[in-house]
């Protein structure tokens, strides 16, 4: 499978796993590579989307299949990476088995060995859903 758009593109190593129905999106990508592989993965040319959690958070592509390998992320407040929250894995979970799209989705996580029981109680028990607006009200306000 050959798109014109993605063999003109610099990125080589988008070019070399796109016929194989691979695609890449990270930040550090130009913006039209990243437009374009969102736009290969919707109408279906890439079977799989290797992706930093900001896609998966942001940006409405639904998968049937989720896959987040690590629950580490950076922290710029903190200064140091901490635990993926239940909330952040229960949105990446989201993009998996949309009603529209497919009949189930689904999402595995994979971690390290002593943070298996945290994640795998925190995906069976419910869990109150708490605002963080009040925390950062005054940043809201100011910036409408």
């Amino acid at each position: 499978m050959c798109v014109p758009q993605v063999q003109r593109s610099r990125n080589k190593q988008m070019r070399e796993m796109f016929p194989d129905g691979f695609g890449i999106h990270h930040a550090g990508m130009l913006r039209q590579d990243r437009t374009l592989m969102e736009n290969m993965f919707s109408r279906g040319y890439l079977k799989v989307l290797v992706c930093t959690a900001t896609l998966a958070w942001g940006v409405n592509l639904p998968a049937h299949a989720v896959i987040i390998k690590g629950t580490n992320i950076y922290d710029a407040k903190r200064g140091a990476l901490v635990d993926l929250g239940i909330l952040d894995v229960m949105q990446i979970f989201g993009r998996a088995g949309r009603p529209q799209f497919d009949k189930y989705g689904e999402g595995t996580i994979i971690t390290t060995h002593d943070k298996l029981s945290y994640y795998l109680t925190l995906l069976t028990q419910q869990n109150p859903i708490e605002s963080q607006f009040q925390q950062s009200l005054a940043d809201n306000l100011n910036a409408e």
